[in-house]
């Protein structure tokens, strides 16, 4: 049992090295501190890690992540169920809100809809998986948009696209939501886009840092009060890592 938890505990701090390393620590005595072990311990790991390639030493013997977690993480992405994954969280949030929640990517000046998960109030709204929907008069389009320049954003703006007497009508009207959405951190659609319905959207990034999805909480516009609007930014924010867990470079290929 002794040597099962010294090999255990052995294990563990050689991932912490990993962690360490894929955080921004790269010289021997910055591991050595925030792995907080002993020089020569922090050492002989790293050594091992590099022998079995999950790291590698550059010439001015500073480490970086080597060769193996790339292998390890494209056969990852080909065996997890990225959908599946993706699903089980927007159904989380769902159950917590009761509304319906949305993950969407920018295409051009459209969101395309990859996953829905359906809200528990007794209604449903008129979107689904596979779905587009300008860009501009929802959240999602929005939060995504926001990303870019003001001359690359105005593209997807038309102002004769109104679905309903709220939507934005003016290009300065627009740029200004944009502009807003940056600021906050969360982009809205005030029945923009379905009389009746508000939702809010917060920028999703892949694993390269990317921002390359959104997720959304649509809900009947009489739950959607500022105080909750603030309370549910929180929540998505708090679900935030956990998407982006499941969201490699290319993961739209598992749904399109």
């Amino acid at each position: 049992m002794e040597a099962t938890t010294a090999g255990a505990r052995t294990l563990e701090r050689g991932l912490s090295l990993i962690d360490c390393v894929a955080a921004g620590s790269h010289r021997l005595e910055d591991i050595t501190k925030a792995a907080g072990l002993s020089r020569s311990a922090t050492h002989r790991m790293l050594t091992s890690l590099v022998g079995a390639k999950y790291l590698s030493q550059s010439e001015d013997r500073s480490y970086h992540l080597g060769v193996k977690l790339l292998e390890l993480g494209t056969q990852a992405q080909t065996s997890i169920d990225l959908p599946g994954a993706v699903q089980q969280v927007l159904s989380d949030i769902a159950r917590i809100t009761l509304d319906a929640t949305h993950l969407g990517i920018l295409s051009g000046d459209e969101v395309v809809y990859l996953a829905k998960a359906r809200g528990h109030r007794g209604f449903e709204m008129t979107s689904y998986p596979g779905v587009r929907r300008k860009a501009q008069t929802t959240a999602l389009g929005k939060v995504l948009l926001a990303e870019k320049n003001d001359a690359e954003a105005i593209k997807a703006f038309n102002h004769t696209i109104t679905p309903t007497p709220l939507s934005i009508r003016t290009a300065e009207e627009f740029l200004a939501a944009l502009h807003e959405a940056k600021h906050n951190g969360y982009a809205m659609d005030d029945q923009e886009n379905e009389l009746g319905i508000t939702c809010l959207a917060i920028g999703i990034p892949d694993l390269s840092g990317a921002m390359a999805a959104a997720v959304s909480v649509s809900a009947p516009s009489v739950h959607m009060n500022p105080e909750r609007i603030q309370s549910l930014v929180t929540l998505l924010q708090k679900f935030q890592p956990e998407l982006t867990s499941c969201l490699p470079p290319g993961f739209e290929r598992a749904w399109i």
